[in-house]
């Protein structure tokens, strides 16, 4: 079978390449389109590519804070006006491709389309197409069933214009996650699956396979405190104070964050090892705690790895579910509120107890063997086969 594969932002493409592998290695064809940047980032990972979508009005739309996103009570809450305008948004962005989408779906003859909850012009095309679509969730989340509800609403004369019966709903949802990671809500229940770690890859030095001489936390800032950095000139409080924190602590820090933003870090304490960005799959086997941003990649890979993990999740909803999952399991601290983030004896108090406290790292490989307990990407593979 024909494969096509299409995600928003190559983050949320990151959980799909495993499958995308398992596809390929079944005898299937894989083609994985989007913007300019996703699909770099694809055929990093070895996938064929086409790209759509590029443009300048796209970029605008989904470059981060370019819409303010309420938190999961606070969609509740939306007046029915305030949906409008963020149908609109939905309906220029979409409007700047989809037709090249829906052609590009044609003329590789899909059989199959996979995509991202909120690249809603993947599930367009596969109705448009009169194939499945599959929305692959990236992880954890409590919010992806309300917005493709309301996509029902406000891309329904979209859907329709390209033959479809208004906007459909996924053949299947994919979640890949444990069940106990599962938040409360109302989103539709997926199909469980394990969550195989990948965010790129790299010729691995000699410190990313030696075991290191002292404990390693590693530092993960993630793409919304790095914008934050970018516009501040200055480390976020809680970030700054965790690396403190583990020099007070003998624990050595491995930071890997994009070469552009090397120069606003500042002094760090000597302890700390300030690299390029770097895959953090291969490092998780030698590292002691994650401090992190809330980014669901991190999050899962962490428990993936048994690893304890400390959350300085932002304002962003998702990322504070995030922190809030994390929290749950027992397998780390969330330190949500700006005010906690700036207490630096707290930040110390919470990374000196991941380190020492033991439950912490048995609730973490918990999860870690949940994880290893669900069916994997080649099992996925015959799950999607019968769709067909």
């Amino acid at each position: 079978m024909r494969v096509l594969i299409t995600a928003l932002v190559p983050s949320h493409l990151v959980p799909m390449v495993p499958l995308t592998w398992a596809l390929r290695a079944a005898g299937h064809e894989v083609l994985v389109t989007g913007d300019a940047e996703l699909v770099r980032f694809a055929a990093a990972a070895g996938l064929d590519t086409r790209p759509v979508g590029g443009g300048e009005l796209r970029q605008r739309l989904t470059r981060p804070g370019a819409v303010r996103m309420p938190d999961r009570a606070g969609m509740d809450r939306r007046a029915a006006s305030e949906w409008d305008e963020a149908g609109e948004r939905w309906r220029t962005r979409l409007g700047g491709y989809i037709d090249e989408l829906v052609g590009l779906g044609r003329d590789w003859a899909a059989d199959l389309v996979v995509t991202d909850p909120v690249e809603f012009g993947g599930l367009i095309t596969a109705a448009a197409l009169g194939v499945p679509g599959v929305v692959h969730r990236w992880g954890p989340d409590d919010f992806t069933s309300p917005l493709l509800r309301q996509a029902e609403v406000q891309l329904d004369g979209l859907s329709r214009e390209f033959g479809a019966d208004g906007f459909p709903d996924p053949a299947l949802i994919i979640d890949p996650s444990p069940a106990s990671l599962l938040p409360a809500g109302d989103n539709v229940p997926g199909l469980l699956t394990r969550y195989v770690p990948y965010c790129g890859t790299a010729e691995l030095p000699d410190w990313a396979v030696r075991p290191p001489e002292r404990p390693r936390a590693l530092l993960c800032l993630g793409m919304w405190h790095g914008r934050l950095l970018a516009e501040t000139g200055e480390l976020p409080p809680g970030f700054r104070h965790a690396l403190s924190a583990c020099a007070e602590l003998g624990v050595d820090v491995l930071f890997p964050i994009d070469a552009q933003y090397h120069p606003l870090l500042g002094d760090v304490p000597d302890t700390v090892r300030v690299v390029d960005r770097f895959p953090i799959g291969p490092l998780m086997r030698h590292a002691a705690l994650t401090v992190h941003h809330g980014g669901s990649g991190t999050s899962m890979t962490s428990f993936a790895s048994g690893v304890p993990q400390l959350v300085l999740p932002g304002g962003k909803p998702f990322l504070q579910t995030t922190g809030r999952l994390v929290e749950a399991s027992g397998a780390g601290r969330n330190l949500a509120g700006e005010q906690e983030q700036r207490d630096a004896g707290l930040v110390r108090s919470a990374v000196a107890g991941l380190l020492t406290e033991e439950h912490y790292r048995k609730a973490a490989r918990a999860v870690g063997e949940e994880i290893a307990g669900l069916p994997g990407p080649a099992e996925l593979v015959r799950t999607l086969e019968g769709l067909i």
